[in-house]
């Protein structure tokens, strides 16, 4: 039986589709979630597998990103946050409040086809805006491995959890490929992506649904 993923050593990783099973175990009765007249599944709660064993996690909030295409609003991908039971996310200060957390996940269901060339540049626009250096080893790591286009109904997943003093582990599965990087404080750099400055107004109303300021 093929152990978790995140039992391999620390370091990076890049697995082939069917290699691995999934970092994250979605929990509790999920709730019903319309978009667009499609129906996703949103759970109350999940288990995050760490080298440290398992963490509980708790659902913090979830929305839709959407972006403004020749003044017509398209939706991107449904996101849903996730962190350990003990964090309380400040709604003034999210990522303040995510720093000493024991597990962090974001879900994203794809509601539209994107290449991943397309998700990486709005990924690093979103690092820039927050100050993290995108040219950076660890960045273009993951970078480097994010590969293959995204279509209506796939799923990324994006988990850390933090490792030896500023050192954190992230991780993010994507339909066929499974990437792991450290780098200190590497998970919190990309959680900015959706709980720091955000590079719109619409990202903006997506950060307050994450932090459940706004439902």
């Amino acid at each position: 039986m093929m152990k978790p993923f995140l039992s391999l050593a620390v370091g990076i990783a890049l697995l082939s589709a069917g290699s691995f099973g999934s970092v994250v175990q979605m929990t509790g009765t999920p709730k019903d979630v319309d978009v667009a007249g499609k129906i996703y599944k949103v759970h109350p709660t999940a288990t995050l597998n760490t080298l440290n064993g398992p963490t509980e996690l708790k659902l913090t909030g979830y929305g839709v990103r959407q972006k403004s295409v020749a003044f017509v609003k398209v939706n991107v991908y449904l996101a849903t946050s996730y962190v350990d039971l003990d964090t309380q996310i400040s709604t003034n200060n999210p990522i303040d409040s995510m720093k000493n957390s024991k597990g962090r996940v974001i879900v994203l269901d794809m509601l539209r086809t994107m290449s991943a060339a397309d998700i990486r540049t709005a990924f690093e626009e979103a690092l820039d805006v927050n100050g993290v250096d995108v040219n950076s080893k660890a960045v273009q790591s993951v970078f480097s491995k994010f590969t293959g286009d995204l279509r209506e109904g796939d799923r990324i997943i994006l988990a850390s959890y933090p490792g030896e003093r500023a050192a954190e582990t992230l991780v993010i599965e994507l339909p066929k490929t499974q990437i792991q990087e450290t780098g200190n404080f590497l998970g919190l750099d990309f959680w900015k992506i959706w709980f720091g400055e955000p590079v719109d107004a619409l990202m903006g109303e997506l950060k307050s649904r994450l932090t459940g300021a706004k439902k």
